[in-house]
């Protein structure tokens, strides 16, 4: 249990990693440029709907078995929210911010690092956090077809087998999983957006 545990973790954590730089500096790229944005956004709408799980089939013949074609799913998993929210984020914000850092003639440098992504920081946190969740649920699923260790292969093998304790083990372990790898990033985000609380407390205390 702990070696197939340990297995899809490492896998989540690769393609996780993988895709959290991809979307973040696409996406805070792609927000940043409106040229870019005409020519990524039809692409990644048109993609972003294929589930995960019907990659399997070209991942297996792409990367064969193993762990390459699960760190293509989690990728594909993990990708598409992370990029979509670091995009939203660096689009939608406040205008009023980037004016004032303008009008004080910070440089586009400045304005990107203390006012871009200060702000976009939420959401792009919340895409992190989704990107995971979506990235372990993905990983499980690749495993039941196209690997040979894993929670998802395990579940898989004592299906064969007709273990049903076991199955319900492996999802168990699934979902405690899960849910610690769901209190870490809630922690994280806790930590870098402790500022956050602080102006909302602010914002009450004065009734606006």
């Amino acid at each position: 249990m702990f070696l197939d545990l340990f297995a899809s973790v490492k896998r989540v954590l690769a393609g996780f990693l993988a895709a959290s730089v991809f979307g973040l500096v696409l996406g805070t790229l792609s927000g940043y440029g409106r040229r870019l944005s005409d020519a990524i956004m039809p692409l990644c709408e048109f993609l972003r709907p294929i589930p995960p799980i019907a990659w399997i089939p070209i991942a297996i013949l792409w990367f064969g078995l193993g762990d390459k074609p699960a760190y293509f799913i989690v990728f594909i998993g993990a990708f598409f929210p992370i990029f979509i929210n670091c995009y939203w984020g660096i689009r939608e914000s406040r205008l009023t911010h980037l004016n004032v850092a303008r009008d004080f003639g910070a440089s586009r440098l400045i304005v990107f690092t203390d006012v871009l992504l200060p702000g976009s920081l939420p959401r792009i946190l919340h895409g992190l956090r989704i990107g995971l969740g979506l990235g372990w649920t993905s990983v499980i699923s690749a495993e039941l077809v196209g690997a040979q260790s894993g929670l998802g292969y395990m579940i898989q093998l004592n299906r064969v087998m007709l273990r049903t304790e076991n199955i319900i083990a492996g999802m168990v372990t699934i979902g405690l999983a899960g849910l610690v790898m769901n209190y870490f990033m809630l922690r994280l985000e806790k930590r870098l957006l402790a500022w956050r609380r602080g102006t909302i407390i602010a914002v009450e205390s004065t009734g606006t």
